[in-house]
């Protein structure tokens, strides 16, 4: 996928610049560099990844403080804006415990942007799948709303359908 591609399939789930960030399983960070582009350099962006090697050439390519962490435990992160995770949570089990610590970072007002698989079947790329109707029951339990689709389009590797989705915090933001 290029990085216009990847810019343009999360671009409704940025509805201003700026703000506090954090990527969860950034990787080597080709959407954490799609998400910096639209929120701009006067954001914070966390990148969060296990594999240290991965986070050393994102650190390279964006600006982003980097965190060798794994997701799946609790994080020391300020209040979020937004949080993002693309290709991440179908490679966690306990979904429904990580979707409602996910949504414990996120300010009153702020918002939780997937990209995921829209596959139902596991594949050795996507041991716990999550199709929208999945994102969609896990965002609700977790205490998030307004969930929607903001894009769609095939996987460049497989040929899977991909989809990109935001859940909003539903506590209304301050002032």
């Amino acid at each position: 996928m290029t990085h216009d591609e990847m810019v343009n399939l999360i671009r409704g789930g940025v509805t201003l610049p700026g703000g506090t960030w954090a990527e969860f399983g950034a990787g080597s960070g080709n959407f954490t560099r799609a998400l910096r582009d639209l929120l701009g350099a006067e954001a914070t962006l966390y990148a969060i990844d296990q594999d240290a090697r991965a986070l050393a050439a994102l650190a390279r390519r964006v600006d982003a403080q980097t965190l060798h962490a794994d997701f799946t435990q609790p994080l020391d992160l300020p209040p979020l804006d937004g949080l993002f995770m693309a290709n991440a949570l179908h490679w966690v089990r306990p979904q429904k415990e990580i979707m409602r610590r996910l949504a414990g970072y996120l300010r009153p007002g702020g918002c939780l942007l997937i990209v995921e698989y829209d596959a139902a079947q596991p594949r050795s790329y996507i041991p716990f799948p999550v199709p929208y109707p999945r994102f969609a029951q896990l965002a609700g339990e977790a205490g998030l709303s307004a969930v929607r689709p903001i894009g769609e389009r095939r996987s460049p590797s497989g040929g899977e359908g991909m989809y990109a989705a935001v859940a909003e915090n539903r506590e209304p933001r301050p002032g």
